[in-house]
């Protein structure tokens, strides 16, 4: 059985290393179509000095609120539905390329895509143009930087769905390619890596549940979404898809990460039409439930 499953890792990542391949030479074929107006590779890096660099305008929202929604799908796909709402919809007069937080690995750019991991950073760059944009100068990143990628083209369909080509970009025109392709923005920050924990008991949850140790690690944790949160906002993205920020293999406490991102959400304010949060979960009893218990239905 072991062997069997070892096998069946080793088939997993060896596909999924060609399709990192595939997927960087497509990108670059994308980049030669485009040509200079638009620029895949374009990306800047931000650090703390962003609060007093960029102070923000007031909330564009204020009237209606913005209500928190939770989904069971993976994040590109709730980027690439958003990016379709937008689409149709003519109030929607400003960015309409959604901003994507991506759980960044801290020290390689992409994480581990080039060697078939398959976390949500990689799985990210497996199917669009993310890696492209995340240059090596950036890197490392210091507990508060992040990285903010202004256009980023959606290439493949999700990795239960065969990684299939969204469309065939070489035989296509500029033109139809930017109307074609779903298009997003990625807000790149690193959670932290493996925090220590402890037991908590909920009172109004009716359950205990692992919370953060340190309030030192809950308020970094808070200033990296901040972070996030003020990169789209200062590029005018009123449509966010954001996650279970560490809390996959970087074994952040889900509960107390999805608590942080309602403080911090509520502290800016209905400045964003929509506010996605996606959580793949395939059975449904894991992250997702968590994170909708927290803040699916909740209005900022």
């Amino acid at each position: 059985m072991e062997a069997r499953n070892r096998e069946a890792r080793n088939r997993r990542r060896y596909a999924l290393r060609r399709t990192a391949t595939e997927t960087a030479a497509a990108t670059e074929d994308l980049q030669l179509i485009l040509g200079r107006e638009t620029d895949l590779g374009r990306s800047v890096k931000f650090d703390a000095g962003i609060f007093r660099l960029y102070p923000l305008d007031p909330p564009a929202f204020r009237r209606h609120g913005t209500i928190i929604r939770v989904y069971n799908m993976d994040t590109l796909d709730a980027a690439a539905e958003l990016r379709r709402q937008a689409m149709r919809d003519s109030r929607w007069r400003r960015n309409r390329r959604p901003a994507v937080l991506n759980f960044a690995n801290a020290r390689q750019p992409g994480g581990g895509w080039w060697n078939g991991a398959v976390a949500q950073e990689e799985a990210m760059c497996y199917r669009s143009t993310l890696a492209y944009s995340l240059h090596p100068r950036h890197y490392p990143l210091r507990s508060l930087e992040g990285i903010y990628s202004s256009r980023v083209a959606v290439l493949r369909d999700s990795m239960s769905s065969g990684h299939a080509w969204i469309t065939n970009v070489r035989s296509l025109s500029p033109a139809t390619v930017r109307q074609r392709l779903p298009w997003y923005s990625a807000l790149t920050v690193a959670a932290i890596h493996k925090p220590l924990t402890r037991y908590e008991r909920i009172s109004w949850w009716r359950r205990q549940t692992r919370v953060f140790a340190r309030n030192a690690d809950r308020q970094l944790t808070k200033d990296k979404m901040r972070l996030a949160l003020h990169m789209a906002a200062v590029y005018g993205h009123d449509m966010l898809v954001l996650g279970a920020f560490g809390c996959g293999v970087y074994e952040n406490p889900p509960w107390d990460v999805a608590q942080c991102w309602l403080e911090v959400l509520r502290e800016y304010g209905p400045r964003w039409r929509c506010v996605w949060f996606a959580v793949y979960d395939p059975q449904g009893q894991g992250n997702f439930r968590i994170f909708k218990d927290v803040l699916d239905g909740r209005t900022v």
